[in-house]
């Protein structure tokens, strides 16, 4: 629940505030429709220390949950929760099902790393999971093939022009896991990583 919530709350930040018309502008010159920022529900993390930590809180949401989750993080020092995702894009990232298990988060000027991804958790294996999985289910049944891409951005373009059956290893190369889950879904997987 605490990541659905702050799925919602990162894109409505994005299309909605001050603070995420940089971000929303970046998108747009990337070739990123409101039809594509809808559908895959791309928000923005602020440039802040605790705008998730208040917005968890007020909905009694447990912190230290939302620490293991990876949703937050401690001071060094042991002190305050902070917001693990600041000045980022976010993507959020589902399970087959649909429902959101983690994030990735594109830095929006220059700095490292250009992607941050969710800490490994109960809920989310990077070496098991798909993005997009959830949405291309469809599209992958009825063709039972897979077109494989690298990151994210790849695999909105593609369902812009019409490939629905796109999915994205994330920041990890391609592992037995993501194999075996493709093998069960399709006959043939097209592999399109970058050049």
């Amino acid at each position: 629940q605490a990541y659905e919530w702050t799925a919602k709350l990162y894109h409505y930040l994005l299309k909605n505030t001050e603070h995420g018309k940089a971000a929303m502008d970046y998108l747009r010159q990337r070739g990123f429709t409101d039809k594509m920022i809808d559908l895959f529900q791309i928000g923005y993390a602020p440039d802040t220390w605790n705008t998730l930590v208040q917005f968890l809180s007020r909905r009694s949401f447990d912190l230290e949950e939302a620490e293991k989750g990876g949703l937050l993080t401690k001071r060094s020092d042991g002190g305050d929760y902070l917001d693990r995702f600041r000045d980022r894009i976010m993507f959020p990232i589902h399970d087959r099902s649909g429902k959101v298990i983690a994030f990735a988060g594109r830095i929006l000027g220059e700095g490292q790393p250009k992607y941050l991804n969710s800490p490994e958790s109960k809920l989310f294996n990077k070496s098991r999971t798909l993005y997009n999985l959830h949405q291309a289910r469809p599209s992958i049944r009825k063709s039972r093939q897979i077109v494989l891409f690298e990151g994210y951005g790849d695999v909105i373009s593609a369902w812009e022009a019409g490939v629905q059956n796109g999915v994205a290893t994330m920041g990890t190369s391609l592992t037995e896991n993501h194999a075996s889950l493709m093998k069960t879904m399709a006959d043939e997987v097209l592999v399109c990583y970058d050049g």
